[in-house]
């Protein structure tokens, strides 16, 4: 870890700086080094008094050696503000966090999450529609985003990965602690397929007073948050409210009249929170472009046929364009005009089925290539 990512740390883990306060600071003194060299009077002009004290007592106290050498064990890294692949949708919210814990891999696609959240307590039925939902739009190349909490945060995440796709665990603890213990093979499979992200320090056990701005990161990180059963009072409608409050499409899915865990959703669709029956609720809400949603295929009744040879015309050029990573470009120069599918492509191009599916998601919202019934694709 660099000097800059140490000082990120130590400004990231004192109370009361958060994304706002810290842009003042930025603003006054340009780096967080000079932050944490200046003097507290200095600090108290930007910050306040509390702040400026915390930011003086904590220069020293936050033991960033103890950070680094339980990063390396746990094979997490730290992504800041102003790194690239800091996430997008989250940086736009007020107050982000300054810096991310990560363990796994955050991917451009991952600006088309969807969240799924719901009660610990789930009837059968909640939790296979969580599943199944998180399955659908999964398939589809959307991440999906959850707390990794028993219930419905468990079913959305095996639905996920069930489906091949990304998933994002926001967890209320360090990155390295497994939270309910009973997960640490759920944590491991979407360590492997997709991040476990956290704003709190390696080593932090999960404590109650850390899932509000929890909350407030798994609805950041997503286009909209969807709600499956959550009796009143459910942590899960405190993150449908955080959504509703940074701008973004809240969803719930109706229950059973008289249940409580039905009470929360019917309470957000009566609030206007979108219902959802199916996954195509979600994207015509999101208006999110997948084949679900492509343009039909022009009617053959009016286009006269080809009636060249094509056996003796060479197959299309790989198709390459500016922007193009290397594995879009491995990927259309693997397409033909017949399509393969994901699981074919991803053994052509040697790469896991969930990174290939991303690629091909950013390559059809570029327009590139189709996707067809089966997750089959095809060059556009």
């Amino acid at each position: 870890m660099s000097g800059r990512q140490r000082d990120w740390m130590t400004l990231a883990l004192v109370p009361g700086v958060g994304g706002t306060r810290f842009v003042r600071l930025m603003a006054r003194f340009g780096s967080p080094a000079k932050v944490l060299a200046a003097a507290e009077a200095e600090l108290a002009e930007v910050v306040g008094k509390s702040v400026a004290r915390n930011i003086r007592q904590y220069r020293d106290a936050v033991d960033t050696e103890t950070q680094e050498r339980l990063m390396r064990l746990h094979g997490a890294a730290v992504i800041t503000m102003d790194d690239p692949g800091y996430p997008t949708l989250l940086a736009e919210i007020y107050d982000p966090p300054l810096m991310l814990f990560v363990r796994g891999a955050l991917c451009e696609t991952d600006q088309y999450a969807v969240a799924i959240v719901g009660t610990r307590r789930p009837s059968h039925y909640g939790a296979a529609m969580a599943e199944r939902l998180a399955g659908d739009l999964a398939a589809r190349g959307i991440t999906v985003v959850s707390g990794m909490a028993e219930g419905i945060d468990a079913a959305a995440h095996e639905g996920a990965l069930k489906a091949g796709g990304r998933t994002i665990a926001v967890v209320g603890s360090g990155v390295d602690q497994v939270f309910p213990a009973a997960h640490a093979d759920l944590m491991r499979r979407i360590i492997a397929q997709g991040a476990v992200i956290s704003p709190f320090p390696m080593g932090m056990s999960a404590l109650k007073t850390n899932f509000p701005q929890r909350n407030r990161i798994i609805s950041g990180i997503s286009l909209g948050t969807v709600v499956v059963e959550a009796p009143p009072g459910s942590g899960s409608l405190i993150t449908a409210k955080h959504a509703a409050e940074q701008g973004r499409e809240v969803f719930a899915v109706p229950g059973e009249a008289g249940r409580p865990n039905s009470r929360g959703p019917h309470a957000l669709i009566r609030e206007g929170a979108r219902l959802v029956e199916t996954v195509e609720d979600i994207l015509v809400e999101l208006r999110i472009p997948t084949a679900a949603h492509a343009a039909p295929a022009p009617d053959s009744s009016h286009t006269p046929p080809d009636t060249r040879d094509t056996a003796d015309q060479p197959p299309p050029p790989p198709l390459s364009a500016p922007g193009l990573t290397e594995l879009e470009t491995d990927i259309l120069a693997s397409l033909s005009s017949e399509g393969a599918f994901v699981d074919e492509i991803a053994l052509t191009c040697r790469r896991a089925v969930s990174e290939t599916l991303s690629a091909l998601t950013i390559l059809e919202l570029k327009g590139l290539v189709r996707q067809h019934s089966g997750k089959r694709f095809s060059r556009a």
